[in-house]
């Protein structure tokens, strides 16, 4: 959505998308994160590539601030596990321990990048790393259509890709955006029965949210979230059901959004002391199931009481 008079072509935003598919999405075979995961040792990005090397860089940044809570290369468990292709397969201890093997973004030993004359060399230690964006590229890409819309001049609007959003100046009355933050209710089966349970009043910054109450599946009588830790290589389990994020661009927020959910409540709370940059909204379950939330100083300021 975008107020004022400046006129946007629907192709150029097209255009756009298409070459952040070639770039990071992860089911276009011809991309250059695909050719990246194919490569059994080095792979060339070149120069001409737009995305990949900021969207590394953001994922480094935030891998680390987060001691590894947020890990692109968690790809291997997430197949092992089954939710690439929703065959609901619980994976044994043996099968989790030898995939950890090649998990770790923040291990030197596994990966490094090098600059040279034709762009970047991205040098896999391991044939059997692989690298999933999944958790920030659709942030970044409203980012990099928030940053389109810039250069053309447009001041206010609002930009969603998948939940994902990027917020600038007012709305069509003149005041902050208003974000609708969903309750959690369980629903795995697509239907749309979401709920509001809170509502921000923001301007100007990036928000997502992550939660696991949508993405799961239940086997023997036991509910697996999407969310995978990647040093126990199984579903993070802790009392959060979601995290909402308000940083400066959404890519961030994707990022941190899905860190806090392997994270915890009280790791995530401890984070964000030292950490003022991130506003953070958490939806929880307390003692015998009851439904809570908490707040930083700065998201309870955006709250619309």
């Amino acid at each position: 959505m975008v107020n004022g008079s400046v006129e946007i072509e629907k192709q150029a935003i097209d255009s756009i998308l298409h070459a952040f598919d070639l770039s990071l999405s992860g089911y276009h075979t011809e991309s250059i994160i695909s050719q990246l995961n194919a490569s059994e040792s080095t792979f060339e990005i070149p120069r001409s590539d737009l995305f990949f090397i900021h969207c590394l860089a953001v994922s480094e940044k935030i891998a680390k601030q987060t001691n590894g809570s947020f890990d692109p290369t968690v790809l291997p468990l997430i197949a092992l596990w089954g939710f690439l292709k929703n065959t609901e397969k619980i994976p044994s201890q043996r099968q989790i321990d030898s995939t950890l093997a090649f998990i770790g973004f923040n291990n030197t030993k596994l990966w490094r990048l090098e600059e040279n004359k034709q762009g970047h060399a991205f040098i896999k230690k391991d044939a059997r790393l692989k690298l999933d964006f999944n958790a920030i590229a659709q942030g970044y890409s409203v980012d990099v259509i928030a940053d389109y819309l810039r250069k053309k001049g447009c001041e206010d609007f609002y930009v969603e890709i998948g939940g994902e959003l990027v917020v600038s100046g007012s709305n069509s009355e003149g005041t902050a955006w208003r974000i609708g933050i969903d309750k959690p209710v369980s629903s795995n089966d697509g239907k749309d029965s979401r709920v509001i349970s809170a509502v921000l009043s923001v301007q100007n910054k990036g928000i997502a949210t992550s939660g696991n109450y949508r993405k799961f599946y239940k086997k023997g009588g036991k509910i697996y979230a999407h969310t995978l830790h990647p040093k126990t290589g199984r579903p993070a389990e802790n009392e959060l059901l979601s995290a909402t994020v308000v940083a400066e661009n959404a890519a961030e927020a994707d990022g941190m959004a899905t860190a806090f959910m392997v994270m915890g409540l009280k790791e995530s709370k401890q984070f964000l002391a030292s950490h003022q940059e991130y506003e953070a909204f958490f939806i929880f379950t307390e003692k015998e199931n009851e439904i809570s939330s908490f707040a930083t100083k700065g998201m309870n300021k955006m709250l619309e009481k």
